[in-house]
C-alpha cells in the first residue's frame, strides 16, 4: 500500500526488508515496519510546504511537538514512526534517493553513527547552538537528557542497603535482585559505551560479567524492568529516570538513585533524544525551521512535560519533581563521542555474558 495524506486520516504502509543497519549494529535482516500518519492539518492550505519526519520516538511522544509545529509555521507535516534501529536502516538503504528529511532518534550513538556515515547532513544556526556543545555532534542535536539512574522498590529493600553506585550492583548481596535491559536496548549499549570512555574496556567488563554473575534479570525493554520493579518482582532496575516517575505516577512505591554521586566517582550518565537532517532531503528549509524549532522553550516544554524528561535549553524547567540537569554530577563525557564506540560496547557486553 501507499500512504495517502488527507486531513486527519491515519494511514498504513508497507516496506521492503532491508539488511544495513540493524538494532545491534551489526549486518542482519529487518523486517522494517512503518506508520505514515498525516498529522491533523485543520486550516492549511492546499499546497503548503511539506516536511516528512521518521521519527524512533513512540507517536505520542513527538506527536504534541510535531502539532504545535504545523500550526505555528503552516508546513505540513507527515509523520512516519516505527523502531528507531530499523527506520535508521531504512535511510541508509534510501541514501541514493531520500524519503525523509528530518530523523528523530532516542540515542546519540545512532545519530552519530548516521552523521558518521554521510547520511546526515551538518547544520548549524544560532537556535540550536544554545543548546551545550555536549549535547550536540556531526549533523545532530540533542532535543531532551535523559539519565541513566537505579530505581527500586521500597517494599522490597532498605534504604540502608541501597546502591550508591552502578558499580555497587557487583556485590553478590544483590544477587538475583536485579532487572535490566540487554543489549539490544540503545540506551543500554549508550550506558556501556560511557563506562568504558570514564573507566576503560576492563573494568567495564568485570561490571557486565559482575551482572551476570548476580543473576541479572535482562528483560526486553526499559517498561518491562520499571513495570517488574513497580509489581514487586525486582527490588532494584536500572532505567533512565523518566521509568521511574512513569511508575510512580501509577502509584507503586519506587524510588530513585541517580548513581555515583560520591567524591572520586564518575557521576551519572546522561544521553539524549535528538534530531538530524537528512542529506539530500527534498524539503531542506522546512528541516531546518523544524531542527530550529525543537531548540525552542514551547517545544522543550511540551517534551519536558509529556514524558519527565530534562530540556536541554538552558532556562526552560523540568516537569515539577524532576530533579533538574544542573543538580547533580553528570559524566563528562561528550555524547559525539558514543557513535564509535557502540561495536566495540556490543562486543565486550556479548562476550561477558550479557544477552
Amino acid at each position: 500500500m501507499v500512504a495517502a495524506v488527507a486531513g486527519d486520516v491515519f494511514v498504513r504502509m508497507n516496506v521492503l526488508e532491508v539488511a544495513v543497519f540493524t538494532r545491534r549494529q551489526v549486518l542482519g535482516v529487518l523486517a522494517v515496519g512503518g506508520l505514515f500518519t498525516a498529522v491533523p492539518s485543520v486550516g492549511l492550505a492546499q499546497g503548503s510546504e511539506e516536511l516528512v519526519v521518521y521519527s524512533g520516538r513512540k507517536e505520542p511522544l513527538i506527536q504534541p511537538v510535531l502539532e504545535r509545529f504545523q500550526k505555528e509555521t503552516g508546513v505540513r507535516v507527515v509523520l512516519k514512526s516505527g523502531d528507531a534501529s530499523a527506520l535508521a536502516n531504512q535511510l541508509l538503504e534510501e541514501q541514493k534517493n531520500p524519503q525523509a528529511d528530518v530523523f528523530v532518534a532516542n540515542d546519540a550513538g545512532v545519530l552519530g553513527r548516521l552523521g558518521n556515515l554521510g547520511v546526515l547532513q551538518p547544520y548549524q544556526s544560532a537556535s540550536i547552538e544554545k543548546i551545550p556543545a555536549r549535547y550536540r555532534g556531526a549533523g545532530w542535536v540533542g532535543v531532551t537528557g535523559r539519565a541513566r539512574v537505579i530505581m527500586y522498590n521500597k517494599s522490597l529493600i532498605k534504604e540502608a542497603d541501597l546502591p550508591k553506585s552502578l558499580l555497587d550492583l557487583s556485590d553478590p548481596k544483590y544477587k538475583g535482585k536485579i532487572a535490566a535491559a540487554g543489549t539490544a536496548n540503545e540506551s543500554m549499549l549508550g550506558q556501556l559505551s560511557e563506562m568504558r570512555q570514564v573507566l576503560g574496556d576492563e573494568k567495564t567488563r568485570e561490571f557486565v560479567r559482575s551482572l551476570v554473575a548476580n543473576q541479572t534479570t535482562f528483560l526486553k525493554g526499559h517498561t518491562d524492568v520499571r513495570k517488574a520493579v513497580g509489581r514487586g518482582e525486582f527490588p532494584l532496575g536500572i532505567v533512565n529516570h523518566y521509568y521511574y516517575h512513569l511508575q510512580l505516577a501509577e502509584g507503586s512505591p519506587v524510588g530513585v538513585i541517580y548513581p555515583d554521586q560520591g567524591a572520586g566517582q564518575m557521576g551519572t550518565m546522561i544521553n539524549v533524544s535528538g534530531v538530524g537532517i537528512v542529506k539530500g532531503a527534498k524539503h531542506t528549509a522546512a528541516a531546518q525551521r523544524f531542527v530550529d524549532f525543537l531548540a525552542t522553550a514551547p517545544a522543550q516544554e511540551i517534551f519536558a512535560q509529556a514524558n519527565y524528561e530534562f530540556p536541554l535549553l538552558p532556562g526552560v524547567q523540568a516537569q515539577a519533581g524532576v530533579r533538574s540537569l544542573g543538580d547533580f554530577k553528570v559524566t563528562q563525557v561528550p555524547l559525539s563521542a558514543l557513535a564509535k564506540e557502540v561495536d566495540g560496547s556490543l562486543k565486550l557486553a556479548n562476550g561477558a555474558g550479557m544477552p
